[in-house]
């Protein structure tokens, strides 16, 4: 069964409680193996057989639920159809914002000003004879006009037309058998608004006085449903704006790339699109211009800022036969290049789709927020009808008080906070990552390098750069140093080893002939027949096994090894002819790092097949304590796991393909970016920049998004706790006794008042504050802004910044 993952943007989501509708119904589709809807992010990852799914039933369910499927249409790329929906989006929520708030914002001021001030309530106008404003008195002989009518015209349009989505997705929730935060909403505002109107529509007057359905309070409360619906819908304008901002980094790495090209096609110029490029091309870059695809330096030399793609701060010199990155931007030089990949192929693209996988990614600490979301609403909806049972059978409040502290508690406990604290923190550090050539493979990573007690380093390719150079050539029996160095030359011109590739760099006379019967031996070495002649070349383990004895020449191979250098026995006809010494090059900044990472507490250890003594050198140089010698490829897996079970929790950063299995074993691979594309697929953490400092980086950054995470979920919870019981109308319970001020209410507020200066003001508020419930509006207020609160925390996140050691 051949599957498909995608990753596609989708539109519509509120609350955590719609990634859980849409999750539930899709994996429900057969066909559909696994599905992610992430409600910060706003992206869906999704693996199915397009056998027996396709896309379009998909959408289409997705529509039912009301939602909107971004698929990429014929002509238009997907990111621009999803920053269209968005704009759109957007400017739906602000229009629904004004028009709310200019019908809501009369009725909002009147009764403010009547409960700030305490002015008495105006119901009437009566014109004719006893013209003038109505309140508790009787229109006697006039024609009375109740102001009721004139705020529910002005709050229908809010309820019904506002607040239509609300009633469109509680429907499509209802329906799916789940409840979002939406249903919440309806049924807090649906409450005030419904109330009020039959309070008003049945309530009658006399001659001398007026009589209401709704005894207890001398008026309806439109404001509430007017206000509520219209602090909501901006609660949701500013998430949305807020949203935005966070999910930027795929919208400016897409638009890294130039529009066309130049290219030499039939010998001449001609300006093509971006698309309509092809691997082996030849394309040119003027100075000031954007290299338009990934490729090799043909002709010309020149300086290339690389910032925006690997982070790099310096420009990098580019000469012929280099690699140049698409999106890099060309300084100085006219460059000839040939294009080498297109398209989904390049470095760009493949660091969007990185990107886009971390951020539809789930982190397992949102499993926690998730399953708390999911069964948040009908808990919430509970816990309403035992407050409106508590104040109206309990406490024998009348009706419409018990009503509110119902209504407060539904709108005041939105989850949205909670499912918002870790896809966002997660899509701004990935992000930030992103912007400093760090790719963070999602929220498990993140979670991981928190955790990691144990740095392991693999040698050749990633502490030291992998181009080896011939140091000394130590001739034996009776041989040439130049014999001695092309025979192994011949032998190693088959194998990809660095070091192989060092000793024929190093013959630099006539061209070799070809060897035969090559064999490579993993961990040892080669071997191979010239004119007949076996030649061996490779460590004292591949002679040992081939029984030649080598240890009549122990001594002068442990002198060059003390040195750091890699020692290589040359054979030929059954007989040692020499010694070849090998000396990698440290690369730039590995001491800095791996004397931070030391200062971090974490154990540093190196991992490689070199000898003892060539391993123990290295390791001093570096500064470590800890290293595994004659590890063989297949044996570094293995070592891994030991490690484990010592007890560490192992980070293992590798570049090569005998690194893999290690990366895939360990608690966290890191593959460094100038690696292979096996060991970039197999790490959850990717160093674009061969630098080894952005090992602390991505180590770092992942603590400092954990945390924020950590942050998001403390705010989230701390406002519920606090937001419900007050919404409720508890502290009533406890400040007051008979509908007045508790005795140690009392107490505390003249201890307050008797403060100088400003006791008398902080008493009065501890007072009013003590004395008064939660007004639904109020706690619509509170709850759209949890949400926006949380969003701008893990924005902050923007702000991070790499840490400044060895950095210039």
């Amino acid at each position: 069964m051949a599957t498909k993952s995608l990753y596609y943007m989708i539109k519509g989501m509120h609350c955590a409680a719609c990634a859980t509708l849409i999750n539930k119904n899709l994996a429900k589709l057969k066909g559909v193996i696994a599905v992610n809807a992430n409600y910060g992010s706003e992206r869906l990852a999704l693996e199915y057989d397009p056998d027996q799914v396709d896309l379009a039933k998909i959408q289409e369910i997705v529509k039912k639920l009301g939602y909107t499927l971004i698929l990429p249409e014929k002509g238009r790329k997907e990111s621009e159809i999803a920053e269209e929906t968005r704009k759109q989006e957007l400017k739906s929520l602000r229009n629904r914002v004004i028009v709310s708030f200019l019908l809501a914002t009369p009725i909002i001021l009147y009764y403010m000003a009547v409960h700030m001030l305490n002015l008495t309530h105006v119901h009437a106008l009566c014109f004719g004879e006893g013209m003038g404003l109505f309140d508790k008195g009787g229109c006697i002989g006039g024609n009375l006009r109740d102001l009721n009518w004139i705020y529910m015209i002005m709050t229908i349009p809010i309820q019904f037309g506002v607040g239509w989505p609300f009633y469109r997705n509680t429907f499509t929730a209802l329906r799916a058998g789940s409840a979002s935060m939406d249903v919440l909403v309806v049924l807090g505002t649906s409450a005030a608004f419904f109330y009020s109107a039959i309070g008003f529509l049945f309530s009658f007057s006399y001659d001398q006085g007026w009589q209401s359905f709704w005894g207890g309070l001398d008026h309806p409360f439109w404001e509430s449903s007017a206000a509520l619906m219209s602090f909501i819908m901006l609660g949701r304008y500013f998430e949305a704006q807020a949203k935005g901002r966070a999910s930027q980094a795929i919208r400016k790495l897409l638009e890294l790339a130039p529009a066309q090209a130049t290219v030499v096609r039939e010998g001449k110029e001609i300006k093509v699109n971006l698309d309509e490029i092809q691997v082996g091309d030849i394309f040119l870059v003027r100075p000031g211009e954007k290299v338009p695809t990934d490729g090799v330096v043909v002709k010309g030399e020149s300086s290339v800022d690389e910032k925006v793609v690997t982070g790099e701060s310096m420009p990098v010199g580019k000469n012929p036969g280099d690699e140049i990155i698409g999106a890099t931007l060309n300084i100085n030089g006219f460059l000839e290049c040939e294009a080498k990949k297109v398209g989904k192929d390049t470095l760009l693209h493949q660091i969007i789709t990185l990107v886009e996988e971390a951020q539809a990614s789930r982190a397992p600490i949102q499993a926690v927020a998730d399953r708390i979301s999911e069964r948040f609403v009908p808990a919430v909806i509970v816990i309403s009808f035992v407050t409106f049972a508590f104040w109206y059978f309990v406490q024998g409040y009348t009706f419409a008080p018990s009503l509110l502290f119902s209504i407060a508690v539904l709108v005041v406990s939105c989850p949205c906070a909670l499912g918002l604290a870790t896809p966002t923190a997660i899509m701004v550090g990935t992000a930030r990552g992103a912007e400093s050539g760090i790719i963070l493979k999602g929220g498990d990573a993140l979670e991981k390098a928190k955790n990691i007690t144990a740095v392991a380093f693999d040698k050749t390719g990633t502490l030291t750069e992998g181009k080896p150079e011939v140091t000394d050539i130590v001739p034996l029996g009776g041989y040439s140093k130049d014999e001695v160095l092309r025979l192994s030359a011949i032998a190693e011109r088959g194998s990809e080893h660095p070091l192989a590739q060092s000793i024929v760099r190093a013959w630099k006379n006539e061209p070799l002939p070809e060897a035969e019967k090559f064999l490579a031996i993993s961990g040892k070495g080669v071997s191979a027949q010239f004119e007949g002649v076996p030649i061996l070349v490779g460590n004292e383990i591949l002679f040992r096994d081939e029984g030649i004895d080598v240890t009549s020449y122990q001594v002068e191979s442990e002198k060059l090894q003390d040195e750091a250098k890699t020692v290589v026995f040359v054979g030929y006809k059954g007989q040692v002819i020499g010694m070849l010494a090998l000396r990698d090059t440290l690369k730039k900044y590995a001491k800095e790092a791996i004397a931070e990472l030391q200062r971090m507490k974490k154990e540093v250890l190196m991992i490689t097949g070199d000898n003892e003594k060539t391993a123990n050198a290295m390791a001093k140089e570096l500064g470590m304590n800890t290293y595994y010698a004659k590890v063989l490829p297949q044996d570094k897996e293995k070592l891994i796991e030991k490690l484990q079970k010592e007890g560490k929790i192992v980070a293992m950063v590798g570049d090569g393909i005998n690194d893999s299995p290690a990366l895939a074993k360990s608690n966290l691979g890191i593959a460094v970016g100038s690696g292979t594309d096996v060991a970039i697929e197999t790490g959850e953490i990717i160093l674009i920049k061969d630098d080894l400092r952005d090992v602390v980086t991505a180590i770092d950054l992942s603590k400092k998004t954990l945390r924020k995470i950590w942050q998001n979920f403390f705010w989230a919870f701390v406002y519920n706790i606090l937001a419900i019981p007050l919404a409720s109308g508890m502290h009533l319970f406890i400040t007051q006794v008979n509908g007045d001020p508790a005795q140690w209410v009392t107490a505390a507020t003249s201890t307050i008042a008797a403060v100088p200066a400003v006791g008398g003001t902080l008493g009065t508020i501890l007072g009013q504050f003590s004395q008064s419930a939660l007004r639904p509006e109020i706690a619509g207020f509170a709850m759209a802004f949890s949400s926006v609160s949380v969003v701008t925390n893990s924005l902050l996140l923007r702000r991070y910044k790499e840490p400044k050691f060895a950095r210039e």
